[in-house]
């Protein structure tokens, strides 16, 4: 804790929030690792930045979807912060999976957009209290805790999916 000073009252405020919010730190501290240095030992961003628009748009043989259409996939989750403000967004099957002949983007704007949507959830996230990760996310659904780990693990398969494409098309080029 910081250190009592005059007029430190606001300090210690916010100390105790981040004491009473210790799960929700958490589960962003698990975001952050995610896309920066995880425990797989692979930064995020810099296989994503090391993808060029070609790359990203090959359909390689024995993969279903292209690197492309698997990072406009993981952008549906803006779905888990609309859920966290209480609005049931459902997905539409091309929202879910763009078929990759319909991918009207550019790579480095699907890399962005992956930037920003992780700061979007972690400024969600940093509105609940640790109460609230028992209650459903939304009426019917599973809780707030539930889906926010599973966002998590979501994105650990379909980066690691990635990954397997990046070694497979450096392998293509030997």
């Amino acid at each position: 804790m910081r250190s009592l000073q005059p007029g430190s009252y606001n300090n210690r405020q916010a100390d105790m929030k981040e004491m009473r919010n210790l799960e929700i730190n958490r589960i962003i501290d698990q975001i952050e690792q995610l896309h920066n240095n995880n425990w797989v030992g692979i930064n995020l961003y810099e296989i994503l930045d090391g993808i060029t628009e070609h790359s990203a748009n090959l359909k390689l043989p024995n993969f279903n979807h292209t690197i492309h259409q698997i990072a406009r996939h993981l952008l549906t989750d803006f779905v888990v912060v609309k859920r966290l403000q209480g609005i049931d967004y459902k997905l539409t099957d091309e929202e879910n999976w763009i078929p990759a002949d319909k991918i009207n983007f550019k790579w480095i704007d699907t890399v962005n957009a992956i930037k920003e949507n992780k700061k979007e959830i972690i400024r969600e996230l940093q509105n609940l209290s640790d109460e609230s990760l028992d209650r459903p996310i939304l009426k019917d659904y599973s809780s707030v805790y539930i889906n926010l780990h599973g966002y998590i693990q979501h994105w650990y398969y379909h980066f690691g999916q990635i990954v397997l494409m990046t070694k497979f098309i450096e392998n293509l080029g030997r």
